[in-house]
C-alpha cells in the first residue's frame, strides 16, 4: 500500500480517538497527540515520495519505517479500543470483574510502552531524514499534484472485447470453427501472457456465424489453481439446470456422465479460457462427446505443449505482436478513448515510439494506453512518458513487467491500496462489484457514508485499464469485475513489499507465516493449516476458494482467538456449521461474511431430507458495534436472526438468504431475558435482503429511511400487508424492492413518488396491474412471477417510459392473447417470457419495441409461433429458444421453417 494513503487513514483514526474520553482513562493523550503531531510532518514528505518513486533504497526504507510506524500506530488504538469496549458493554462477566481490572492494568502498561517505542521509533526516523536527503523533497511540494490534473472524460469505456490487429486472425478462427471436420475438435490459440488470448477468444465465441452454427455453448477460466470437479460444475452450469444438492452429492464420475448424455447428439462448442497443464484436459476429455456433429473445444493457452496434447491432430494458431500501424491504432483508440479529437502532429510520432518500447505486446500497449487516457493530449505530457519508459527499460529484452509496474507508479496515492487489494482475490475470479465496494469500506478506504466515492475509484481502475468489465448491470454500471493475472501479480508483488497483504495458495510456502496487515486463502480447509505464529497484526482475513469445504474446530477457535484486531472476516466460500458465541470478541469487525452450513444428522443423511432445525445467530453479536455489512452465503436451512441485531448502530447492508427468520423481540426477550430493542436504532440501514415477514414490518420498517434495497420474502399479507403498504411510503429512497408472497396482494401500492427506484421483483396474485403511471417513472428493470393476471400486461408496461428489462415468468398472466403495440416500450432492450402456460398467440405491431436486443422465450407450451410482426424489430440482436415443442422449433429452421422469414435477420439464434 501507498505508505501515504495508510498514514492518511490512520490520522484519521487519531482524530477520532482523541475525540473520545477513551484516551485520557488511559493518560496516554499527550502521547498520542505528539505522534499524531509527528506523522502529520512527515505525511508532507511521503506525498513526493510515494509520488516519485526512488531508486534509492535509503529512501524506500525511510518510506517503510513510517508506514511501519502507522502499523503500530493502529494497533496501539484498536488495543485500547477494545479493552474500553469490553469494560463498558459488561462483556466480561460480574464475577471476572476483579480479573479483568488487573488486566486492564496490565493493558495499560503495555500500550503506554507501545507508545513510547513509536515514539523513539519516531525520535529515530527524524534523525536521519537529513541523511537520506528526504528534506530535498520539498515539503508540501504540489508538483505531483499538478502533474495528476487531467481531463475527466464520459465516453463509453474502451471495451476488452475491441480488438485491433487480429480482424484476420478472427476469421480464421470462425472458419476452423464452423467448417472443416465432422469430429470433435480442438482449436488452440497460443501465445504469451497479455497477447490478448482471451480477448480474441471472446471475439470469436460472440461471432454472430458461431452462435448461429452451434447448438449450445460454454465458456469457462481454467487458471492455474482451479479445482478440476468446480470446473466441471461451471461447464455443467453452462449447459444444463441443476440444483445446488444434485451439483454437490455428484461425484466427478457421475457429473462427467450428465454432461456426456446432455451434450450427445447436440453440436456444442466450449471455451477453455486460459490452461496451463494438461491434467485438466485429462479430466475434462471424457464428458464432451464426439459423434461427428463439428462440435468443437476452443482452447487458449501459453504453453503449446498443452495445445498439441488436447489435439495432436489440430495445430495450434500462434499469436504474433502487434505491428506498429496496429500498436498505434490501439494505443490511440485507448488514449483518446475512442474520440475523434484533434492532437499535435508530433503526438503520432510520440506513441510510435512509446508502442515500439512496448514490444507490440497487446497488454502492455492497453495499460500505457489507459495511463495516457488520464492526461493531457499534450505533446509534453507524452514525452514525460516516453522518457520514464525508457530510461527503465534500456536493458529489458521484453519489458512487460516494468510497464505494469510504471502504470501503478502512476496513480496518485489514494488510488494504490485499491489497486493492491485485487491481489486478494484468486485468479481469474469475478469480483461482484456490491462486495467489492462493501470491502473497501470496511477497511477504511472511504468513509462508510460514501461508498459513491468507491465506486468512482474503481471506475478510474478501469479507465486506465488495470481493471477489466466483467458484467454490467440492467441500469448500465458495473456489475462485477476482473483482473488479468499478470496485473494481479502485480498487485500481490507490490502489497508484498508494503506488508499491505499476503496471499496463501496451492503455490506459496505454507510455512512462512502473514507479514501483511491482510491475509487472503485460496486453498480449501483440509489442505490448510495455522502456523503456530503472531496473527494480531492482521485486519482481514478472506478464506475465498471455489473447493468450499468445512472449517474444522481448531481452525475455528483459532481465528476467533487470535485475530482480535479484525475489521473483515470473509468465511462465506468455506462451510461452518454454525456461527460460535466467540464471535462476539472481534469487536473492530465491519465486514462478516460466512455460510452457516449445520451438519445433517444421521437421520436426516440416511432418508435424504431437507433440514427442519433451524440455526440460530449467537447472542454475542450484540457486542459487533462496529459491524457495517453481515453477509449470509446460502444455507441449507433457516437461521433464526435475533432481533437485538438492529441495536447495531453501524450496519448498513443485511444480506442473507432467501427465507432467513427475524425472531420476533418478544420471543427472544423471553429466551434470553433481554430488554426489547427495536430497529429505529438502524438509522444507517441501506440493505435489508432475504428476511422473512414478521411483526417487525408494522412496528419499525417505515422508520428505515435510508433503506435503497429491500427483500422480503414469504409475506401473508392478511397478516403484513397494510403494515407493509403504510411503511413503503416512507421508504423514498428505495432504489431496489423485492416481495415475495403467498397469497393475493388486497390493494397494489402506488410508487409513482419513488423517484429513485428503478429495480422490482414482485412474486404473488395480483388482481390486476396498477396504472403506468402509479409505478416509479424511472423503473428500469421489473420481473413479475406469479401474478396469475388475466388481462393483457403488455397493455400497462409498454407505457413505461424507461423500462429496459421485462421478465415475465411462471403464471404471471394466464391469458391466452399477448400484443406489443406501436410505439410500446420506447426503451425495451431485454425481454424474457418463461412459463406462460395459456398464452397461444402473441402479436409485436410494427414500431413497438424499437430498441429491443434480446429476446428469450422459455418452456411457453401453447404458444404455436413466433410472434407475428418479429421481423420489424430490427434491432434484435440474439433470440434465444427453449424447452419449447418440436412444431414450435421446426417452424424457425432456417430457409424452410414457417417463421423463419420472422428471423432471418437476428444475427446470434440459439434454439435448445
Amino acid at each position: 500500500m501507498a505508505a501515504e494513503a495508510h498514514v492518511s487513514f490512520v490520522l484519521g483514526k487519531l482524530s477520532n480517538f482523541l475525540a473520545q474520553e477513551a484516551a485520557s482513562l488511559y493518560g496516554v493523550r499527550d502521547q498520542v497527540e505528539w505522534v499524531e503531531r509527528e506523522l502529520r510532518r512527515m505525511q508532507c514528505f511521503l506525498k513526493d515520495a510515494d509520488a516519485e518513486p526512488s531508486s534509492d533504497a535509503r529512501v524506500k526504507n525511510w518510506v517503510a519505517d513510517v508506514r511501519d510506524i502507522a502499523y503500530d500506530a493502529e494497533d496501539v488504538i484498536d488495543t485500547i479500543l477494545r479493552i474500553e469496549q469490553q469494560r463498558r458493554s459488561g462483556y466480561v462477566g460480574f464475577f471476572k470483574r476483579r480479573m479483568f481490572i488487573n488486566v486492564e492494568l496490565s493493558a495499560r502498561d503495555e500500550v503506554s510502552n507501545g507508545i513510547e517505542q513509536i515514539k523513539n521509533k519516531i525520535r529515530e526516523i527524524s534523525a536521519s531524514t537529513l541523511t537520506f536527503g528526504i528534506k530535498d523533497l520539498e515539503e508540501g511540494s504540489s508538483s505531483r499534484a499538478e502533474s495528476l490534473q487531467r481531463q475527466r472524460r464520459t465516453s463509453p469505456l474502451f471495451e476488452e472485447t475491441e480488438i485491433v490487429g487480429f480482424e484476420e486472425v478472427v476469421k480464421t478462427l470462425v472458419g476452423r470453427l464452423i467448417k472443416g471436420t465432422p469430429r470433435r475438435c480442438v482449436v488452440s490459440v497460443v501465445g504469451m501472457g497479455g497477447i490478448g488470448k482471451t480477448t480474441l477468444a471472446i471475439k470469436v465465441y460472440n461471432n454472430d456465424a458461431v452462435k448461429k452454427h452451434f447448438d449450445c455453448f460454454a465458456w469457462v477460466s481454467v487458471s492455474q489453481e482451479c479445482v478440476l470437479n468446480d470446473l466441471l460444475q461451471s461447464i455443467i452450469k453452462c449447459f444444463m439446470t441443476l440444483n445446488k444438492e444434485e451439483l454437490e452429492t455428484a461425484d466427478y464420475v457421475q457429473l462427467k456422465q450428465k454432461l456426456f448424455d446432455h451434450l450427445k447428439g447436440r453440436r456444442y462448442l466450449v471455451v477453455l479460457d486460459d490452461m496451463w497443464k494438461t491434467k485438466a484436459w485429462d479430466y475434462l476429455v471424457d464428458a464432451f462427446p464426439n459423434t461427428n456433429r463439428g462440435s468443437r473445444v476452443l482452447l487458449t493457452t501459453r504453453n503449446r505443449d498443452v495445445a498439441s496434447y488436447a489435439d495432436a491432430r489440430s495445430s495450434p494458431h500462434m499469436l504474433q505482436l502487434l505491428g506498429e500501424e496496429d500498436g498505434w491504432k490501439l494505443l490511440s483508440k485507448i488514449a483518446f478513448l475512442q474520440q475523434d479529437i484533434h492532437y499535435p502532429q508530433n503526438l503520432e510520432k510520440i506513441g510510435k515510439a512509446i508502442v515500439e518500447k512496448c514490444c507490440g505486446l497487446p497488454l502492455a500497449i492497453v495499460i500505457i494506453g489507459g495511463l495516457l487516457s488520464r492526461k493531457a493530449t499534450d505533446a509534453n505530457e507524452w514525452e514525460k512518458v516516453l522518457r520514464k519508459i525508457s530510461s527503465q527499460f534500456i536493458d529489458d529484452e521484453f519489458p512487460i513487467t516494468r510497464i505494469l509496474a510504471l502504470s501503478y507508479e502512476d496513480l496518485p496515492y489514494s488510488l494504490k491500496p485499491f489497486f493492491l487489494y485485487f491481489g486478494v482475490f484468486p485468479e481469474d475470479h469475478e469480483i461482484r462489484v456490491k462486495k467489492l465496494i462493501r470491502l473497501w469500506t470496511a477497511e477504511g478506504f472511504v468513509e462508510p457514508a460514501r461508498e459513491e466515492a468507491a465506486e468512482v475509484c474503481l471506475e478510474e481502475l478501469i479507465h486506465r485499464s488495470l481493471i477489466q468489465v466483467a458484467k454490467r448491470s440492467s441500469i448500465g454500471g458495473v456489475k462485477s469485475c476482473r483482473i488479468h493475472d499478470l496485473l494481479r501479480e502485480l498487485s500481490i508483488s507490490k502489497a508484498k513489499e508494503d506488508n499491505f497483504l499476503d496471499v496463501q495458495n496451492q503455490h506459496t510456502n505454507p510455512l512462512s507465516p502473514p507479514k501483511g496487515r491482510r491475509f487472503a486463502i485460496h486453498q480449501a480447509p483440509s489442505k490448510f493449516t495455522f502456523l503456530n505464529a503472531s496473527y494480531l497484526h492482521l485486519r482481514s482475513v478472506l478464506w475465498i476458494t471455489k473447493n468450499s469445504g468445512w472449517l474444522r474446530k481448531e481452525q475455528e477457535k483459532f481465528l476467533y482467538r487470535r485475530f482480535n484486531l479484525l475489521r473483515v472476516l470473509d468465511l462465506s466460500y468455506i462451510k461452518i456449521p454454525k456461527l460460535p458465541n466467540e464471535i462476539g470478541t472481534l469487536i473492530h469487525l465491519r465486514y462478516l461474511g460466512v455460510m452457516v452450513d449445520p451438519l445433517m444428522t444421521f437421520f436426516e443423511f440416511f432418508l435424504n431430507v431437507k433440514r427442519s432445525t433451524p440455526t440460530s445467530l449467537p447472542s454475542s453479536m450484540i457486542n459487533l458495534h462496529n459491524l457495517e455489512t453481515m453477509y449470509v452465503r446460502e444455507s441449507s436451512c433457516s437461521i433464526y436472526i435475533p432481533s437485538f441485531i438492529w441495536k447495531m448502530k453501524q450496519l448498513r447492508h443485511v444480506d442473507v438468504p432467501k427465507g432467513i427468520i427475524i425472531i420476533s423481540e418478544g420471543l427472544w426477550s423471553k429466551i434470553v431475558r433481554r430488554p426489547s430493542l427495536g430497529l429505529d436504532c438502524l438509522a444507517n440501514l441501506e440493505t435489508l435482503k432475504g428476511v422473512r415477514a414478521g411483526d417487525w414490518i408494522e412496528d419499525y420498517l417505515g422508520k428505515q429511511t435510508n433503506l435503497k434495497r429491500l427483500e422480503i420474502c414469504e409475506i401473508l399479507w392478511s397478516g403484513h400487508g397494510k403494515g407493509l403498504s403504510n411503511s413503503l411510503t416512507k421508504l423514498d429512497h428505495l432504489q431496489s424492492l423485492s416481495l415475495q408472497w403467498e397469497d393475493a396482494i388486497p390493494v397494489f401500492l402506488s410508487f409513482s413518488h419513488h423517484l429513485h427506484l428503478k429495480k422490482m421483483f414482485l412474486r404473488g396474485k395480483l388482481k390486476q396491474l396498477p396504472e403506468s403511471y402509479e409505478f416509479s417513472p424511472n423503473l428500469t428493470k421489473l420481473t413479475l412471477e406469479g401474478s396469475r393476471l388475466m388481462e393483457d400486461p403488455m397493455e400497462t408496461l409498454e407505457k413505461l417510459p424507461n423500462l429496459r428489462i421485462l421478465r415475465l415468468l411462471l403464471d404471471s398472466y394466464k391469458g391466452e392473447k399477448m400484443v406489443c403495440s406501436a410505439q410500446g416500450f420506447p426503451q425495451l432492450e431485454y425481454l424474457h417470457v418463461e412459463k406462460l402456460d395459456e398464452l397461444e398467440e402473441w402479436r409485436v405491431e410494427e414500431g413497438a419495441m424499437p430498441r429491443l436486443l434480446h429476446l428469450l422465450i422459455l418452456e411457453c407450451s401453447h404458444l404455436k409461433m413466433l410472434p407475428e410482426g418479429l421481423q420489424c424489430v430490427t434491432t434484435l440482436k440474439k433470440l434465444e429458444v427453449r424447452k419449447m415443442d418440436y412444431e414450435f422449433k421446426a417452424r424457425m429452421w432456417e430457409d424452410c421453417g414457417e417463421d423463419w422469414y420472422k428471423i432471418q435477420h437476428i444475427p446470434s439464434i440459439e434454439i435448445q
